[in-house]
């Protein structure tokens, strides 16, 4: 498994942050879309893949820890105000033209756990590696437009989206760098235990995605297609990849 894949981590947010700042209004609307597919993907292989990764042995801890990532990424969006779903309702920012760095740190903290256990499953040359680094990726690419939209809102130039783009966007890839740096001197535990942490987080970001915006709590045609092509393509990989 070569070290390279890793540095994929970084395409997502970077994506997202091109796109938000080539034009908004442009890929407003069908960032819902995409946004829809990655939460449906996300959760997909949070169900199909991660879960029965970490729980192939009974630990009653494991499960504290999903509730406890759970929790900790309702803690998180204090401060983040949902951007790690796509959402881009953060209007006294745009208004008062102030830097929000409550959220570019609560979302750099965010991508960086999610690169933790990522680092893990690489030295293990585990076929799970590829389902939490496409889900990642795929996650990252709404959160991003979100993030840098906001940023752009409030007339900062390109130069310092494009910097604050690079540094969130390595988070995850430096995550996945202090787990490959300290796994000689870690017990594996620690890492199924971050990893039940991560898997918590990912149910709520999953969840929200799904349901929080649906009108009427009913799910679209659009938005349908989207969910059961993101689950569709979760089974494929996270199924296919363990065969």
């Amino acid at each position: 498994m070569s070290y390279l894949w890793l540095f994929l981590l970084p395409l997502g947010p970077l994506v997202g942050a091109y796109l938000a700042i080539s034009s908004t209004g442009k890929f407003s609307n069908k960032i819902n879309w995409f946004l829809s597919f990655a939460g449906a993907y996300l959760l997909g292989v949070t169900l199909l893949n991660l879960i029965p990764e970490v729980f192939q042995v009974f630990d009653p801890y494991k499960g504290l820890l999903v509730l406890l990532g759970f929790f900790f990424q309702i803690f998180l969006e204090r401060y983040s105000e949902g951007i790690e779903h796509g959402h881009m309702h953060v209007h006294h920012h745009l208004r008062n033209k102030v830097i929000p760095f409550g959220i570019i740190a609560s979302m750099s903290l965010h991508s960086f756990t999610e690169g933790i256990p990522l680092g893990s499953l690489w030295m293990n040359h585990n076929p799970s590696f590829y389902s939490l680094l496409f889900g990642i990726i795929i996650h990252e690419v709404p959160a991003a437009f979100a993030l840098i939209s906001i940023l752009k809102g409030i007339h900062l130039q390109n130069q310092s989206l494009s910097t604050i783009s690079v540094i969130y966007g390595s988070m995850a890839l430096i995550g996945a760098g202090v787990s490959v740096y300290l796994k000689s001197s870690i017990q594996e535990e620690f890492f199924d235990y971050f990893m039940a942490f991560v898997i918590g987080t990912f149910l709520h970001i999953s969840t929200t995605i799904l349901f929080e915006n649906s009108e009427q709590h009913h799910f679209s045609k659009q938005k349908l297609t989207a969910v059961v092509l993101g689950i569709g393509l979760a089974a494929l990989i996270s199924i296919g990849l363990h065969h």
